[in-house]
């Protein structure tokens, strides 16, 4: 179908944890994915990584195949020199902008998308990750409702780690206002989203989901899946990251 878009959301792990081995694996699922939008979280700023990334995705493209951009933003503060999240897209991009979370150095981004000529908003965060920290993520997603609710005018698409459980207060109060993506086609949540093989600890904890893809009531959601979970043939323990990503195929409607 010729009105689908295909969006994802992929916590890359920074450059830690075998960077340099499992970048080729992320790599090649991303290509194969060919997602028309991704959001990404943790972005390893020194060494340019979001850009590196769509260099080499787009190195791989077929001639005449529309080429990715990244649109980044960077921590708060201090943090602003380590990491940043961004949106990594190959649609006509209208106009970006983000917001600062107010707390852990969080920020969320917004790109306004062309597609068909249909506009339709993107947004990716990181919510804080400290176990303890449940009023300040509810907070920072309290803050992301409000300014989606801001611009209402077209329709919404919503990713990222929120570093929450489905049950939990961050997520409970997103769900009032907009609708998760995988489980409007399966029922409920994936088992998990992390941890992959590339964790220490992998097969100690049991899985939990913290990774979503939200839409409002203007988006129809055709197929939603977990991706990113191929292994290396070498080596079953390097994963493309310590999270699995999620992919929906969408149309705007």
């Amino acid at each position: 179908m010729d009105d689908i878009i295909r969006v994802a959301t992929l916590n890359l792990r920074n450059a830690s944890d075998r960077w340099l081995e499992r970048a080729p694996l992320l790599l090649d699922q991303f290509v194969e994915l060919a997602p028309d939008v991704i959001g990404v979280q943790e972005i390893h700023v020194p060494t340019r990584q979001g850009e590196w990334i769509v260099r080499k995705v787009n190195e791989r493209l077929p001639a005449g195949a529309p080429p990715y951009a990244l649109h980044q933003a960077n921590k708060t503060g201090i943090q602003s020199h380590r990491e940043g999240i961004g949106i990594i897209t190959r649609l006509e991009t209208a106009g970006v902008d983000s917001i600062d979370l107010r707390g852990g150095h969080r920020v969320a981004i917004r790109a306004r998308i062309t597609r068909g000529g249909r506009e339709f908003d993107f947004y990716n965060t990181h919510l804080h990750h400290e176990a303890e920290a449940t009023e300040m993520r509810l907070a920072q997603a309290t803050r992301i409702i409000a300014w989606i609710a801001a611009h209402d005018d077209v329709p919404s698409i919503f990713v990222g780690d929120l570093n929450a459980t489905p049950d939990m207060p961050p997520v409970v109060a997103v769900s009032e206002h907009l609708r998760s993506a995988y489980a409007l086609i399966h029922g409920r949540e994936p088992v998990g989203t992390v941890p992959t093989p590339l964790n220490a600890d992998w097969g100690q904890r049991p899985p939990k989901t913290i990774d979503y893809i939200f839409v409002d009531r203007r988006v129809a959601v055709h197929d939603a899946r977990v991706v990113f979970d191929r292994v290396a043939a070498h080596d079953d323990r390097l994963a493309a990251s310590d999270h699995y990503g999620l992919v929906a195929d969408v149309s705007l409607t």
